[in-house]
């Protein structure tokens, strides 16, 4: 019995160790023994408990999309139903407010020009974050389409993601909070279009 849970320690050492060297060395540079003198562990022990370096791609960007709904898990508050506010507020105080995360997902950018794999990974992952953000506005009532909400959607991830470029390029006026802003002004308006209401076709007859 005690044996999975082993395995599963040995597994977030070896992805923490994974990620040290992904920050210190970059993606492309790591290797299977850079991992194994990180973790301390033997790199048989390694293949044994992550596979081989692309298997373990597959794993550090899962272990992301887990921290991605853990964090949202958490949001939920308890005293109220949550808001597409709320999630705005998340995607810009922890998804992307991470450095060790913001430096993986900068070194898997950087490999997915090359590796059609990990580019198809990095979509499905940023397009969970979109099916979410949409149906958490259908739930609002806010937008008069599913096409407007995925475009609404769509565009507050790339603020999120181009603030937090920008910042990591020492630019202090891209701040978080100026992109927040911007991000609920996109929301206030969808919300306002969708108040308003079609004309009756009688009465323009």
């Amino acid at each position: 019995m005690a044996r999975p849970q082993m395995g599963d320690e040995r597994r977030e050492q070896i992805l923490e160790a994974f990620e040290r060297c992904v920050i210190r060395k970059g993606l492309a540079k790591t290797t299977l023994a850079d991992v194994a003198d990180e973790s301390g562990l033997p790199r048989s022990l390694v293949r044994y408990f992550v596979g081989n370096r692309a298997d373990m791609v597959d794993l550090l960007i899962d272990r992301m999309i887990e921290r991605g709904d853990d964090g949202v898990a958490k949001l939920r508050p308890k005293s109220r139903p949550m808001t597409t506010s709320d999630l705005v507020d998340f995607l810009f105080d922890n998804t992307f407010a991470n450095d060790v995360s913001n430096n993986v997902v900068g070194e898997l950018w950087y490999m997915s020009e090359r590796d059609e794999k990990i580019r198809k990974r990095l979509a499905a992952m940023y397009g969970r974050i979109v099916k979410l953000m949409t149906a958490q506005m259908e739930l609002d009532g806010i937008g008069q389409s599913a096409s407007d909400r995925r475009n609404a959607a769509g565009l507050i991830l790339s603020l999120v993601y181009g603030q937090t470029s920008f910042r990591e390029l020492g630019m202090p006026s891209m701040t978080s909070e100026i992109g927040r802003a911007q991000a609920r002004t996109i929301i206030s308006a969808l919300a306002k279009q969708s108040k308003k209401k079609t004309p009756n076709k009688e009465a323009l007859s």
